[in-house]
């Protein structure tokens, strides 16, 4: 089971070096945590976009051109077309975003004919340590960048994404609580109902090799202490491995304030296409984009 981010590092480095296609690696975050994953014997890169511009900014990093590969586009349209074509023809593994505009990227991306697009929804997994040393494991946040207001349904494909995730990472049986507001299930947030049905699904076995708590407040899913003191029973309380958030807004909000007010320094990943794909925030620093880099290729190969 990987416990931690470093550890999940090193297991990427073990795997062997996988191909990622990067749009626009102009930003010297992204140049510096793709450097980064060839010198860890991680990942080499192919990166898409204006060549000159891209082999003068990294000489400006101080890092040699000479240990990437390029693939000449000027238009953003372009940029994004021919990243998602190597991953599509399996030129690469992993899909990463550098410095073209998220939509743009998934555009390509979700394109019927040429993209990754899959019968599956696709869902953005954040994984953060917690916990105190010596106990920690890594949590994961979602949806916080895919599907801004999910049905019913989505949640429950949402769901589906991250658990197979974290069978990726050695967690035999994960724990999903479906946050809201109130433990209580009403009609005033409707979050509360779709957590006690889709931990009704999870009873009626519709969700394998999981254990689903709904509806949870954040606290009640993280602390057994907090779970105690309000009485409250659920299969995962204070135990969450994977936390399901009502909305992309809230799921967002609780990843950055954790990145930020903590600090951490995550990984996250979209999964439910043919391949991962990596959308960085602008802000994102370049340790938090290797963690990315290796928690795609982790995932190479998997039915996700």
């Amino acid at each position: 089971m990987i416990r931690s981010l470093p550890e999940l590092k090193a297991r990427a480095a073990e795997g062997g070096m996988r191909t990622i296609a990067i749009a626009d690696a102009t930003g010297e975050p992204t140049l510096r945590a793709v450097a980064e994953a060839h010198r860890s014997g991680i990942a080499r890169s192919v990166l898409v976009g204006d060549e000159a511009r891209t082999r003068a900014r990294l000489l400006d990093c101080d890092l040699s051109p000479d240990r990437f590969e390029f693939v000449n586009a000027r238009a953003e349209a372009d940029i994004c077309r021919l990243a998602v074509r190597l991953v599509r023809s399996e030129a690469a593994d992993v899909l990463m975003k550098g410095s073209v505009k998220t939509a743009a990227l998934m555009h390509a991306a979700l394109d019927r004919a040429a993209g990754l697009r899959t019968r599956r929804v696709l869902s953005d997994v954040f994984l953060f340590p917690f916990g105190p040393a010596g106990e920690q494991r890594l949590v994961g946040i979602t949806d916080g960048g895919m599907t801004p207001e999910p049905t019913l349904d989505q949640k429950a494909q949402i769901l589906v994404n991250a658990v197979r995730l974290f069978h990726r990472l050695g967690v035999a049986l994960p724990r999903v609580a479906i946050l809201s507001a109130v433990e209580t299930p009403t009609p005033t947030f409707p979050a509360s109902e779709d957590g006690a049905e889709l931990q009704r699904m999870w009873e009626r076995g519709e969700f394998e090799d999981c254990v689903v708590g709904g509806p949870l407040a954040m606290d009640l899913a993280l602390s057994e202490v907090a779970s105690a003191l309000k009485g409250v029973e659920s299969p995962v309380g204070g135990a969450a491995d994977i936390l399901l958030f009502p909305t992309l807004e809230a799921a967002n909000i609780a990843a950055k304030a954790i990145e930020y007010v903590v600090p951490i320094e995550p990984a996250h990943v979209v999964v439910g296409g043919s391949a991962p794909i990596l959308i960085p925030s602008r802000s994102e620093s370049a340790e938090a984009r290797m963690n990315g880099i290796a928690l795609g290729c982790w995932l190479v190969g998997e039915d996700l």
